[in-house]
């Protein structure tokens, strides 16, 4: 009787023993913190040509007036051109590592100025502008830049009874904004550009009734990129 006892209390204590591995192995492992964390954006940074479309507000800095005669000192002043819109295109490529681009802008704006209250001349600008800029945080979902752009001005004046005049030179400028990625393909961008021009001297027209030139320009734009 007594190794009955023995033997079924060592099978007893075998069966808990067993039991109890068991259960251990089901219980709920805690979850850490990196098995929930949301994969980070990877961007594809390799050589991308873009094409964009860009708008905004352009501000037209321009001497002008009335004068007597074929000489360049103003009599009556035109008002500074208003501030208006401007419409726009974009061709380049960014660089391997996507921290630089270079590309060509063009851009055509309208302002006019005003005489006492009245309009007396409309200016229309066209730009050809060769660019190039660095980019911050290249890989990143925000991306500021700066950079800096050489190009050529074609404008053309005109005001009823007054003639019109043209204007054409070598500009220089910078530009600085902030660029938003959306996707590999598609990023949108804020920025501001100055170009000014190398003209100094105020011109008379042909007609010899008004002088004018136009100092610089600036622009506050919206673009959407498109990279391929």
């Amino acid at each position: 009787m007594n190794n009955k006892t023995v033997i079924i209390s060592a099978f007893t204590t075998l069966l808990l023993s067993n039991s109890a591995q068991a259960a251990e192995s089901l219980v709920l492992q805690p979850v850490s913190d990196s098995t929930l964390a949301a994969p980070l954006i990877k961007f594809d940074d390799s050589t991308h040509y873009f094409v964009g479309v860009t708008g905004g507000s352009s501000d037209i800095s321009m001497t002008a007036g009335t004068v007597n005669g074929n000489n360049n000192t103003l009599i009556n002043h035109f008002s500074s051109p208003d501030a208006a819109g401007f419409v726009g295109a974009d061709l380049g490529f960014y660089t391997a590592g996507g921290a630089g681009r270079i590309y060509y802008s063009w851009q055509k704006m309208s302002a006019q100025s005003d005489l006492d209250g009245a309009k007396a001349i409309e200016t229309d600008v066209t730009l050809h502008l060769l660019n190039a800029d660095y980019i911050f945080r290249a890989g990143k979902t925000i991306n500021p830049f700066i950079g800096a752009h050489l190009g050529y001005m074609i404008s053309d004046t005109k005001g009823e009874g007054y003639g019109s005049n043209s204007q054409s030179g070598e500009v220089l400028g910078i530009q600085a904004g902030v660029a938003w990625r959306i996707s590999n393909h598609i990023s949108a961008e804020i920025g501001l550009r100055h170009t000014a021009t190398q003209g100094e001297d105020v011109k008379p027209w042909s007609s010899n009734k008004v002088a004018s030139q136009i100092k610089s320009i600036s622009t506050g734009y919206v673009s959407l990129n498109y990279r391929f």
